[in-house]
């Protein structure tokens, strides 16, 4: 809401204040000591809006310019480590990385596109690096532009007086970016509204403290005053950051009483305190919490089993430093009592997303999972360009996908995006524990643990033959026996054979397998050379002396036959084509409808003698026209068996006219200037009943033409009307002897700019599908596409990989009609979140402009393929 000014008469305000003290009559206004005049361009409204300008420096360690700030959240890149930053914490977690590592001038690069916000709250929409370079080149910090020292505590208001001193508005500011619309829009004022601040007022400084004003002066003062509290805060006592350290680790007290120094405080992320002394089986129980107060964040002890009269109570935190070894300290205190305490973290080594970026490459690692069921061990190289390779024994090496380290806040995620039979592995993996030369992931219920290897060792390979493996064989006369020929290249792999001195041997059982007696030939027939049908395989390397076994289980099975009891005798019905010559699918109509556990061939055939010689197969049987009624299908088994079904191939009388009888064609186009006529494709109105190459299509101007078949129109793809703004033509269908003409309304729709009405926005944007060819005069957004959903206020917002289920809606205002978006999640779309106003409209095309910021322009086109 604003309200416009006229200066003249509050130039004259403070005369008509000593005048009304002169007039009991005049009561519109009570206590006027409590409010007084706020005065455009004076040095209180400059001060007061240098205070709620939006400070560009606190976010320095991305943008590098103190004119302007980047909107969160934005995903920053830092040396190959993706990290997301929604809050001051994600910051300060930001600058401490940057702190391990050298900088230079690549080492932090934005996820493109990002919004930059600057002192008065504009925004503009940046592309790419080098625009962004643009604005931090031309930035000239005024350091008289904002004050830093100083914050409003919210809400606050003004009283709103007309030039009888009534009172006619309260305006309720409740943030700073409110308060400076509030005060810029006092400066354009030219009206006879009269503005006064509602005191008693409170102003923190940046060291906590506050102090509360009752009049324009003593604000005046209070703000000038702030500049001597700059330096005073502790930029590390933000709460977000120590709830995160406090449960991170356990803490010692360091210092303040020796009364605790065998004790730690766990901070549980549930709330939950323990207090446990040495090895002590039983711990002091109790709670915890953090609050943000006007003196600072403070850490609050309650529900103690002991030391109640000690510890119990609200402690302020004046300090938080690091103690060494990455370890953080908090200096808290309460009335006369100071206590330090050091957090207590395992000292491991590589856990850190720069570490475990740079120790990753190096060598090979050994993977384990839930999510694979694998006898032969995974050994995968993640090499620095960001590709997973596959290692085999040879060390020979295939690439399966991509992985990338990501940070979010203070934990650490590896990315894996794999293929060829690892997908179940894709996701974000997130670090929990770390040792030298392993890690271990974690992703919902599902782990991962690598173990590096930086030397292959030869047990490792040896667990390659340890398979659990089936072999079958087929029992060609159903007496129970089969014959089976093993040979040692069908169990190892010829890497395996090619690089170690392995020698194997057969072995009825395992005992036999273990101590290498009772060797099988490699030909063996069952059962009747064994007493159950599993034998064991020993493989030995000769040089280091180490054995597996493999067990073997041995199968026979008939020669299935059994395929031929998924078929029997067919029936497929078609309708009777115009020309007499029926059209059937075979394969649909039969074999796409049985679902047979054996494996089988089938053919079709014109001739049963055909079938069983297996001669001049039926070749295209998705689309065979025929007049025969009858034809053969011949299925052949695994075995070389075949048996022979029939297939009868049958008629029925159908609708041809049944797809235009379905639904009225109406045909639609938008001119402005309210002209009638326009220029028409006739033939997409039944362009999907067109396709049948037997079906006669015409267009005629009457139905009488149409009927007799005469004066055809010559160019239905462009037809135009010149009687009125609705016109029927008629389109006249020919199919073999028969024919029947249906009609095809035309409408000519005005859509002059902004015309359109709720109704006619919500008509056009269910009608088809859209896609937003300019946001902001780029088309970066253009890969979306719209499909808007006519009842449920659902869009449906997709790319080629992305699907996105947002909410859309329309309201009708004195303005025009507002579509509004909620819920739009995905990555730069997400721009579009707010409320639009229809600013131009035609049934192809609509120019939305943000309600919030004019300059934030969509145009949207309509697809109706």
């Amino acid at each position: 809401m604003s309200f416009r000014i006229n200066s003249i008469v509050i130039s004259l305000l403070f005369v008509l204040f000593c005048f009304m003290s002169c007039q009991d009559e005049i009561n519109e206004i009570e206590n006027p000591n409590d409010q007084e005049a706020i005065i455009p361009n004076s040095t209180l409204v400059n001060l007061m809006g240098r205070t709620a300008a939006n400070s560009g420096a606190a976010d320095d360690i991305l943008d590098g310019a103190s004119c302007f700030s980047v909107e969160l959240p934005v995903t920053v890149v830092v040396n190959d480590i993706t990290t997301i930053i929604e809050t001051e914490a994600d910051l300060e977690a930001l600058e401490d990385m940057l702190s391990d590592v050298v900088i230079d001038e690549d080492i932090l690069d934005f996820v493109f596109p990002i919004t930059i916000i600057f002192n008065d709250y504009s925004e503009i929409f940046i592309e790419n690096e080098d625009e962004l370079q643009t604005f931090v080149n031309e930035c000239v910090y005024n350091e008289n532009a904002v004050i830093e020292c100083a914050d409003f505590v919210y809400p606050i208001s003004f009283s709103v007086f007309n030039s009888g001193f009534n009172l006619i508005d309260t305006v309720v500011i409740q943030n700073d970016e409110a308060l400076y619309v509030f005060l810029n829009e006092l400066e354009e004022d030219e009206s006879v509204l009269i503005v006064s601040l509602n005191f008693p007022i409170t102003i923190q400084y940046a060291n906590g403290e506050t102090v509360d004003v009752n009049t324009n002066q003593e604000l005046t003062d209070a703000i000038e005053a702030a500049e001597q509290f700059c330096n005073v805060i502790d930029d590390d006592c933000l709460e977000d950051e120590i709830a995160l350290n406090l449960v991170e680790c356990p803490w010692n007290f360091s210092n303040g009483t020796d009364t605790y120094d065998n004790y730690q405080l766990i901070f549980n992320d549930n709330g939950e305190l323990l207090i446990s002394e040495g090895m002590a089986t039983s711990a002091i129980g109790g709670a915890w919490s953090l609050s943000t107060t006007d003196n600072g964040v403070l850490l609050s002890l309650s529900e103690l089993t002991a030391f109640q009269d000690d510890l119990e109570g609200d402690w302020l935190i004046v300090s938080c430093n690091n103690a060494g070894s990455n370890n953080d300290m908090l200096t808290i205190t309460r009335a006369n009592t100071v206590l330090e305490l050091v957090q207590d973290c395992p000292q491991t080594e590589g856990c850190s997303a720069l570490e475990i970026n740079a120790n990753i490459s190096e060598c090979v690692w050994k993977l384990e999972t839930n999510l694979l069921d694998s006898f032969v061990p995974i050994f995968m190289h993640f090499n620095l360009d960001g590709d997973v390779l596959i290692q085999d024994v040879s060390n020979l090496e295939s690439q399966i996908g991509t992985w990338e380290i990501v940070t979010i806040a203070t934990d650490v995620f590896v990315n894996l995006s794999l293929q060829q039979g690892y997908e179940s592995l894709n996701g974000q993996w997130q670090v929990v524990e770390c040792e030298e030369g392993s890690l271990y992931l974690i992703n919902g219920d599902n782990f991962i643990t690598l173990e590096q290897r930086c030397e292959v060792n030869n047990q490792d390979l040896l667990n390659c033959y340890s398979l659990y493996v089936l072999s079958q064989e087929c029992d060609d006369n159903n007496d129970g026996i089969a014959t089976f020929v093993f040979e040692t290249s069908s169990l190892q792999s010829s890497e395996c054979i090619a690089l170690y001195p392995i020698s194997g041997s057969y072995h009825p059982t395992y005992d036999d397998a273990i101590i290498s007696t009772n060797h099988l030939n490699i030909q063996l027939t069952t059962p009747t050379e064994l007493t159950s049908q599993t034998i064991y395989f020993r493989v030995f390397n000769q040089e280091t002396q180490e054995f597996a076994v493999q067990e073997l289980e041995l199968i026979v099975e008939a020669c299935n036959d059994d395929v031929f009891n998924c078929f029997g005798d067919f029936e497929i019905v078609e309708c009777n084509q115009p020309n007499n010559v029926p059209v059937y699918n075979l394969n649909a109509g039969t074999i796409g409808l049985v679902d047979c556990q054996y494996p089988f061939t089938p053919s079709f055939y014109e001739t049963l003698s055909d079938a069983e010689n297996s001669v001049n197969p039926i070749a295209n049987t998705e689309a065979y026209g025929t007049l025969t009624t009858e034809v053969y299908l011949r299925i052949e088994a695994e075995s070389g068996n075949f048996q022979i079904f029939n297939v009868y191939l049958n008629t029925q009388e159908c609708n041809y006219f049944e797809c235009f009888q379905g639904f009225d064609a109406v045909l639609e186009r938008c001119e402005e200037y309210n002209n009638t006529s326009a220029t028409f494709d006739l033939t997409i109105a039944f362009s999907n009943c067109t396709s049948n190459p037997d079906y006669n299509i015409s267009y005629h101007l009457t139905q009488s033409e149409a009927d007799a078949n005469i004066s055809p129109i010559l160019n239905p793809q462009s037809f135009t009307n010149f009687v009125a703004s609705q016109q029927t033509v008629y389109v006249r269908v020919d199919i073999g002897n028969e024919y029947q003409v249906f009609p095809i309304q035309l409408n000519v729709i005005d859509c002059s700019t902004g015309s359109c009405t709720e109704g006619d926005i919500d008509s056009i944007l269910t009608e088809c599908e859209w896609n937003i060819t300019s946001y902001n005069g780029s088309d970066n957004l253009g890969s979306y596409n719209f499909n808007f959903e006519e009842n449920s206020g659902i869009v449906v917002i997709y790319t080629d990989t992305i699907v996105i289920d947002a909410y859309w809606s329309t309201t009708q205002t004195s303005d025009g009609v507002v579509v509004e978006f909620t819920n739009v999640s995905g990555p730069n779309i997400q721009a579009i979140n707010g409320s639009w106003l229809v600013v131009e409209c035609t049934t192809e095309q609509l120019v939305l402009h943000a309600i919030n910021d004019s300059n934030n322009e969509i145009v949207l086109d309509r697809t109706c393929e």
